[in-house]
């Protein structure tokens, strides 16, 4: 992405054989996630960053319609033939780069969700992103990305590859990022290593 020179696009798309190895594990949490946030059916999300489709697919069985983007080609390209597979019809996906989302481009959407994404930006990089997707979200902005203050080797090993902000992100204040790009917490869970924020828009555009 723009803000993030440490790993471009080219490195995503590098690593898409192997990258499911380690992400459909991710799928039985988001499962979990998805229930415990008790999202309303017939609604529409836009999900950024959505790497092989894991999350999306899930998405699209409880919204209406679901926007997906990302920055590299052959995720966005796993990502389409997984959901085709499935016979998934209400997802479109787009290459994009997530700081250049607009309102003027996409409308708004009434949860933006983005899953593992921010852990990869320093804190000015994430919360410009925030600052971004915070104005296309009516109702709840959703951040689902590694737990605070859960160090794990494993983890660790993953991201000094893509060479992401993986252990300040897991001892930074989120909530605090986010309060100054105009979003408040609503909720926080955790699901094993995984943690959720729920974020509406401050001005109280979300109620």
């Amino acid at each position: 992405m723009k803000h993030n020179g440490q790993t471009p696009a080219s490195f995503y798309n590098r690593i898409v054989p192997v990258y499911d190895i380690f992400a459909r594990h991710n799928i039985k949490p988001y499962r979990k996630i998805l229930r415990r946030l008790n999202l309303e059916p017939g609604k529409s999300a836009l999900e950024v960053g959505c790497g092989t489709g894991n999350l999306t697919i899930l998405l699209a069985a409880v919204m209406r319609r679901v926007v997906s983007i990302d920055f590299a080609a052959k995720m966005l390209a796993r990502a389409a033939r997984k959901a085709a597979a499935r016979g998934v019809t209400n997802v479109t996906f787009r290459q994009e780069n997530a700081f250049d989302l607009t309102t003027e481009r996409y409308g708004t959407f009434h949860y933006v969700f983005t899953a593992f994404l921010l852990h990869v930006f320093p804190p000015v990089d994430r919360q410009l992103l925030l600052s971004r997707v915070a104005r296309l979200a009516d109702e709840r902005v959703v951040v689902i990305d590694y737990a605070p203050g859960r160090y794990r080797l494993r983890y660790a090993l993953i991201e000094w590859l893509e060479r992401s902000h993986y252990k300040e992100f897991i001892n930074s204040d989120l909530p605090a990022q986010a309060t100054v790009t105009g979003l408040d917490l609503v909720q926080y869970f955790e699901q094993g290593d995984f943690g959720v924020w729920e974020f509406k828009y401050a001005s109280g555009r979300s109620e």
